[in-house]
């Protein structure tokens, strides 16, 4: 692919993903309007979110990261037809696990739900709601795996365009499912329309994949080579995905026994703070993993090493801005976004405090998105294993420390996650100067100091301004307003430091304005 037509179709997939994102943050929107922060909205997000954490810790980003590059070694070496017979080979294997992990969930719904969540026992019915919206969501996970797996094979052909679009899909069948129907056939009717949403992420895909001729056949052979092959892969990428999922599992479950409402506000609060840090490092990885890739096959350690430093600097100082206002403005944010019908403005002050907390890891979730990228480029995913691992155990610590003996409640259990992300992007940092010496040196510790000192510039001025804005107060329109407002000085004050402190990212880019 050439380079002007890979920078167009990288930017259509970085627009599609961007547009997918606020799709899902308005979906979650029409949710919050409808149920509040209550005992239907935990019930609503525990289910949906089990299956997902299930399919994510056992096949998920497995899949993506062990199907490709055996796929395409197959494609190169052993011809289209090779290739084709290892792909159905493993989607019926893929399919099957699913297929098994769905019905243990089914089997075992209320089981499960009591062990993630165990403070629901306390209010009669909530668990045995809980589990019945479950079985009717776990199949969700079969759709998901083939799903992931036609991704895989449309990618290796060339064909980017297509899988990006698939939760533009399901998001929009969700949003014109609200549209019309709201709450009128209640929850039952929410998690039916959210599976048939997820079917489709197949379904759209199935005419791209007969475009490039591929007809699935039944094959089963789990002694093929190339599933030994994707297996010694997946083991270390896996673990490595886990952080995610289990911090997620951990806050659920420390969060079910903090009253109706709690676990929905820390789900909430955390898909705008992953969607918003997400954006940057998606668009930052992306564009740095195949040069990253290429320099350390080719032994150019040098400006592998320079890349690195320069994504994390990069990453760093836009994320750095944003941290800094969410910060400062996380309450108001809230309340734009999800302040309306059933969600009140208790349910924002909750929501917000979880916004807070999690926002301080901000930081060190960009990092470790980069971080983690330059790590498998030199065919290491040991290291992030290990650091997830790290994580996980800080996160785990945290939640019991803070909230269960603090008992600093939602804000505890958002900021032992952001503490476990902290804590993930500094053993990072540290393997990577190990395996590349001078990748993070005085001058790049001396410079992340000055974006912490312009992130904390931001948000006094942010948390300044705002209250002086409180003339315009008024709705939803008032309050974008009002942040509007209290962004644009906060955002020319830390430019403005940036600027007064030599901050590598702000001489780079004068140098070449000059």
């Amino acid at each position: 692919m050439k380079d002007g037509k890979a920078a167009r179709t990288v930017g259509v997939m970085a627009v599609i993903i961007l547009l997918a994102k606020f799709m899902g943050l308005f979906r979650e929107t029409m949710l919050a309007g409808l149920y509040g922060q209550g005992m239907e909205s935990d019930i609503l997000n525990t289910a949906t979110q089990i299956p997902l954490l299930f399919f994510d810790m056992v096949l998920g980003v497995a899949i993506l990261s062990t199907f490709v590059p055996v796929f395409n070694s197959r494609l190169s070496t052993q011809g289209k037809d090779a290739a084709m017979a290892f792909a159905d080979n493993f989607i019926t294997v893929s399919a099957t696990l699913a297929m098994i992990l769905a019905l243990l969930g089914i089997l075992f719904a209320e089981p499960l739900v009591r062990l993630m969540t165990p403070g629901y026992a306390q209010i009669p019915g909530k668990v045995e709601e809980t589990a019945r919206l479950l079985r009717n969501l776990f199949p969700s996970i079969v759709f998901t795996a083939v799903a992931y797996v036609a991704v895989g094979i449309l990618q290796s052909f060339g064909e980017f365009t297509i899988p990006s679009l698939i939760s533009v899909v399901s998001n929009g069948v969700m949003i014109v499912y609200l549209w019309l129907f709201g709450n009128r056939l209640g929850l039952v009717g929410v998690v039916v329309s959210m599976l048939i949403a997820w079917a489709l992420q197949l379904v759209v895909q199935l005419p791209y994949l007969r475009k490039f001729e591929y007809r699935y056949r039944f094959r089963f052979d789990i002694k093929d080579s190339g599933l030994r092959e994707a297996g010694k892969l997946a083991v270390p990428v896996l673990i490595s995905s886990w952080i995610q999922p289990l911090c997620n599992v951990i806050n659920m479950a420390f969060g079910s026994s903090l009253g109706d409402g709690a676990v929905s506000a820390l789900n909430w609060a955390n898909k705008i703070y992953i969607i918003m840090v997400g954006v940057f490092a998606y668009a930052i990885t992306n564009f740095i993993f195949p040069k990253l890739s290429r320099l350390s096959g080719d032994g150019e350690e040098e400006c592998f090493s320079q890349i690195t430093r320069l994504s994390v600097g990069w990453i760093l100082f836009l994320i750095g801005l944003i941290c800094g206002l969410f910060l400062a403005l996380a309450e108001p944010i809230i309340q734009v976004v999800f302040q309306r019908g059933a969600f009140t403005p208790e349910d924002t002050a909750t929501c917000a405090t979880a916004l807070f907390c999690y926002s301080f890891g901000m930081l060190g979730y960009g990092v470790c998105e980069v971080l983690n990228k330059s790590f498998y480029a030199i065919r290491d995913g040991k290291t992030p294993m290990f650091s997830s691992v790290l994580g996980i155990i800080v996160n785990l610590g945290g939640a019991f420390v803070l909230t269960g003996l603090m008992h600093r409640g939602i804000g505890g259990l958002a900021l032992s996650s952001a503490l476990s992300s902290v804590s993930i992007a500094l053993c990072l940092m540290i393997m990577m100067n190990r395996r590349r010496p001078g990748v993070f040196h005085l001058e790049f510790i001396i410079n992340v100091g000055k974006i912490l000192v312009c992130t904390a510039v931001t948000f006094f001025v942010a948390k300044l301004v705002y209250p002086m804005t409180a003339v315009f107060a008024g709705g939803m329109i008032a309050t974008l307003f009002r942040l509007c407002l209290a962004a644009l000085p906060a955002c020319v004050a830390y430019i403005g430091i940036a600027v007064i402190l030599r901050v590598t990212e702000t001489e780079v880019l004068m140098r070449k304005r000059g």
